[in-house]
């Protein structure tokens, strides 16, 4: 049999296929179909072939390279000409 669980959030699917858990109120996008409600049973099988993955099967964020550090800036010499006042 397929595993049942009960989600903590309800999950929402947004028209670009991506998935969104939380409420109604915090959707970042309107026209979403809710896919499961908070609290209620459903399968994890049938949301796999929604294309819904579960947090706990998401890979770990990668991590980032350090960030190069700059050269220090030299300061810019400014030779500007003093306006000649015989004229």
């Amino acid at each position: 049999m397929s595993d049942i669980f009960k989600p903590e959030k309800t999950i929402w699917k947004m028209k670009d296929g991506s998935f969104f858990e939380g409420s109604l109120a915090e959707l970042p996008k309107s026209g979403a179909s809710k896919v499961a409600v908070a609290g209620r049973e459903i399968s994890k099988e049938w949301l796999k072939e929604q294309g819904w993955k579960d947090a706990s099967e998401k890979k770990a964020p990668a991590k980032k390279a350090p960030a190069k550090k700059s050269a220090p800036k030299k300061k810019v010499e400014t030779k500007a000409v003093k306006p000649s006042e015989d004229k």
